[in-house]
């Protein structure tokens, strides 16, 4: 884990395994709606694995909105949207 940030409703981090195998930007969100920005961070598509939006990183930074008491899992090459919405998922 790199990249990690907290602030009063938020926190956010690099998770990177296996070499860089998997890279994923991850963004936490408590009581309210977060804006989350990382970086540096690897250039190429990333697609959140929770709201399944697609974002293209050319320039080293990724930004994106969480709902509060939500995740953001935006993961590079990552399949998209897995599992349904749930309380604390959506």
């Amino acid at each position: 884990m790199s990249q990690l940030s907290e602030w009063g409703s938020g926190m956010s981090f690099v998770r990177e395994l296996d070499d860089g195998a998997s890279y994923a930007v991850v963004g936490l969100a408590i009581g309210s709606d977060q804006d989350v920005a990382v970086s540096p961070v690897r250039n190429g598509p990333y697609r959140d694995a929770v709201s399944g939006r697609e974002v293209r990183v050319d320039g080293g930074q990724l930004s994106f909105r969480v709902r509060a008491n939500s995740a953001g899992i935006y993961v590079l090459n990552g399949p998209g949207k897995i599992g349904e919405d749930e309380i604390y998922l959506r």
